[in-house]
């Protein structure tokens, strides 16, 4: 087998365990969530009545690796739809309809859904205490000195909240976009050629560790999570045809899995204090568990999800209205359920069934209407001429525009 990590080769069959753990990942990412309204020491846009330690110890299987999965799986993903087109044009027109589909949902979000996580927050801190609606038309009021404290966002106080992933998603994007057209000019090609190194399963596994040490110890903040975004987006567009990568996942799982296992309950007992680690081995460890996190994940689904089933298809579209939906859904339920003090059961059951029956509601009517499609990222079911489909990209060009302008400059 080889043992080189730079050399890409054809790969035909579809990775059917990419996509199921696309849909896994985000499931997963929703469940995350409402257990964050249950943390008593993570922030939160929104908390309930009822919060747990307990809760914190269990989501710290997940902390570490979860957006890290969705951003290499996102990689893979780029790399797949990004070969199929080819000539610069053909990769420009590609650009414009991905950015369309990934801005127009990030617009009606901003604008539309985010709005309510922000009313429930801001109620539950004693800053107002007027309707939805009054707060609503103060909200469309970017001077409105309401909001003062409330202006990390794309414009004043109008911010992404869960949805920076999409925000991220698109700029990264454009940089894998611009790498992709100078990767083929011939000048770049012999410069890979030259400084071309082999790398092992290992040695890709200690730099990607090393990669994510350095942004965690001279990065702060949100820089943190978008340089480490980054980083494995890149990686999985770049090792998504490499057959020895995904050979060697198959080769180390039972290193990989045991490796979670020990990682995480390292994790777990320095959290709970059983264990006192100096910061910097508790640093590397929660580090190397973010990177083993995600090729654990990525070896169980190549072992045990590698299939097609009629529905999957289904599944991976509604992921994307089911996520931008969510974190509305869910913390506009646990307020309006607080008042009542159902106790935590019968809440945590409310909130779970309600929130996924909110975004599958929702989704399904949006789903009927095509001119509706495009706002929540589904793709248009129907076919239409040229004119009404070029009509289309015009008009959600220049709805997208000025926030495309935000994110740049």
């Amino acid at each position: 087998m080889s043992t080189q990590l730079n050399v890409l080769l054809p790969m035909h069959t579809r990775h059917y365990f990419i996509d199921w753990l696309r849909v896994i990942a985000f499931a997963t990412l929703i469940f995350y969530h409402i257990g964050m309204l249950y943390s008593p020491n993570w922030g939160f846009h929104f908390k309930s009545n009822y919060t747990f330690e307990l809760v914190e110890s269990f989501m710290l299987m997940f902390s570490p690796w979860r957006m890290l999965l969705i951003w290499f799986i996102s990689g893979v993903a780029l790399r797949f739809m990004l070969d199929k087109v080819s000539g610069y044009k053909l990769r420009a027109l590609f650009v414009l309809k991905r950015s369309i589909f990934i801005l127009l949902p990030l617009l009606v979000g901003l604008w539309l859904i985010v709005p309510l996580q922000l009313y429930a927050e801001m109620h539950q801190q004693g800053v107002i205490d007027i309707t939805y609606w009054q707060f609503y038309l103060a909200f469309l009021d970017t001077s409105n000195s309401m909001f003062v404290n409330y202006q990390s966002g794309v414009w004043p106080h109008v911010d992404v909240n869960h949805l920076w992933y999409l925000r991220s998603l698109w700029q990264f994007m454009l940089i894998v976009f611009i790498y992709s057209l100078v990767a083929k000019l011939s000048i770049f090609s012999f410069l890979l050629t030259t400084v071309k190194v082999n790398l092992s399963f290992s040695m890709l596994t200690g730099l990607l560790v090393i990669a994510m040490l350095l942004a965690n110890n001279y990065l702060k903040g949100d820089a943190i999570r978008e340089v480490s975004g980054f980083i494995l987006l890149f990686t999985g567009y770049l090792l998504a045809k490499n057959t020895y990568f995904w050979a060697s996942l198959n080769q180390y799982r039972w290193v990989l899995c045991t490796s979670f296992i020990l990682l995480y309950v390292c994790i777990v007992l320095a959290y709970l204090s059983v264990l006192d680690l100096p910061n910097y081995v508790w640093v590397t460890i929660y580090n190397t568990q973010r990177v083993v996190g995600v090729f654990a994940m990525l070896t169980l689904a190549q072992r045990f999800l590698n299939f097609k089933a009629p529905y999957l298809n289904t599944l991976n579209s509604v992921v994307f209205p089911f996520y931008v939906l969510h974190q509305s859904a869910l913390i506009i339920l646990c307020f309006m359920l607080r008042p009542f003090n159902f106790g935590p059961v019968v809440e945590l059951f409310l909130i779970t069934v309600g929130t996924w029956g909110a975004c599958a509601a929702i989704t399904l009517v949006v789903m009927r209407f095509d001119a509706l499609r495009p706002f929540l990222g589904i793709k248009i079911k129907n076919s239409y001429s040229p004119k009404l489909k070029k009509a289309g990209y015009i008009l959600g060009m220049l709805l997208i525009l000025p926030l495309a302008y935000q994110l740049v400059f």
